[in-house]
């Protein structure tokens, strides 16, 4: 072999040498780490949001217990801190913690205390609010007069108040108790002034499935027969406003 070519090899193979004991350190598996949290750190900046974080955590992780204290825990602090409608809303949060329980009792006695604190506060919109939901636990388990009277309730208060999601949804909601009542008349009325509702608040998925469910329950009117509710869709959370 030329003279030139030796010291070359041999630098080449001490280089490869090399490249594959670095390649074999890079590859050995390395140390196992705990495994992390699915739900993303505690990164609120006020302490009541930490508290409120912690209840969302425990209660994904089933752990209903932990998550009232975390959630009573967010209460204390934002009474503390004169932040009154935000601790009167957490009420609403346990409510619905009890309501995943199935623990109608308490779900419903956390709905009246968010209630209390909604009216100490003249917060009529949360105090129906709490009154919607209160009318959905009855609702969602088929007990009719105890829902109709929540909703009726809840509508009262804010009957007369410029449009609002909540005054819509109540009202989708009470549409819904009359037609799974069967009084179809009532329900279109209720109905038709939920869609009016999301149109002065240019909501246009709301305002296109009540235009559904009407234009369902006017052509079953027309033909004399009943229309099954199979299709009747609950809004308990504001949806994607229209888009000029």
């Amino acid at each position: 072999m030329n003279s030139f070519f030796k010291p070359a090899l041999k630098y080449f193979l001490i280089f490869s040498l090399v490249l594959a004991m670095g390649m074999s350190v890079w590859l050995l598996p390395k140390p196992t780490k705990k495994e992390e949290a699915i739900t993303p750190p505690i990164d609120a900046k006020d302490e009541g949001g930490r508290f409120i974080q912690q209840a969302s955590e425990n209660f994904f992780y089933h752990e209903f217990d932990q998550a009232i204290i975390n959630y009573k825990k967010a209460i204390a602090v934002y009474e503390s801190e004169g932040k009154l409608k935000t601790a009167a809303k957490v009420f609403e949060s346990i409510g619905d913690l009890y309501k995943f329980r199935r623990n109608l009792k308490e779900a419903e006695a956390h709905y009246k205390l968010a209630m209390e604190n909604h009216r100490k506060n003249q917060d009529s919109l949360g105090e129906a609010r709490a009154m919607s939901l209160a009318g959905d636990l009855y609702m969602e388990r088929e007990i009719f007069p105890s829902a109709g009277a929540w909703y009726r309730k809840g509508l009262a208060l804010i009957k007369n108040d410029p449009p609002h999601m909540t005054k819509a949804l109540l009202l989708e909601n009470l549409g819904n108790y009359f037609w799974k009542t069967e009084n179809i008349p009532k329900a279109i009325v209720q109905f038709t002034e939920s869609r009016e509702t999301f149109a002065a608040l240019e909501n246009q998925m709301g305002y296109e499935h009540i235009s559904a469910v009407l234009d369902n329950l006017r052509r079953g009117q027309s033909q004399n027969r009943n229309i099954p509710d199979e299709g009747l869709v609950y809004h308990n959370s504001p949806t994607t406003k229209r888009k000029n």
